[in-house]
């Protein structure tokens, strides 16, 4: 049985791929997108417990993406990225997000954060 789904939303090409291989390790169930319009279409066509969501991507950024989401549903949401000044973090929590963890992360930190949201 699976342990949640999950979709992956990062520009970054080999963070979507070890989140993929270290979550599916961990029993989920895993798709990615690598940018905002694709997440938001990923997002109406499936269901899913929980997205990873970086801010920084090329066209809509992740907060937008946040927002967009926060505005129909309340599917979990953490924020992963390399900003960490407090007041991206308050922005990112203001605009629906769970939790914000910063790049680089602990997986098994990272694992216990998505425990809790899920």
């Amino acid at each position: 049985m699976s342990a949640g789904r999950i979709l992956i939303v990062d520009d970054d090409p080999q963070i979507r791929r070890v989140l993929k291989v270290t979550l599916s390790g961990q029993g989920f169930e895993v798709d990615d997108a690598k940018n905002g319009d694709a997440a938001l279409e990923k997002l109406r066509g499936a269901r899913f417990d929980l997205v990873l969501l970086d801010i920084n991507m090329p066209g809509m950024n992740g907060l937008e993406v946040c927002r967009a989401v926060r505005s129909g549903s309340e599917i979990g949401i953490i924020m992963l990225t390399v900003r960490d000044d407090e007041t991206d973090i308050i922005k990112a929590l203001d605009a629906g997000a769970d939790d914000y963890v910063t790049k680089p992360f602990n997986p098994r930190e990272l694992l216990a954060r998505m425990r809790a949201v899920l």
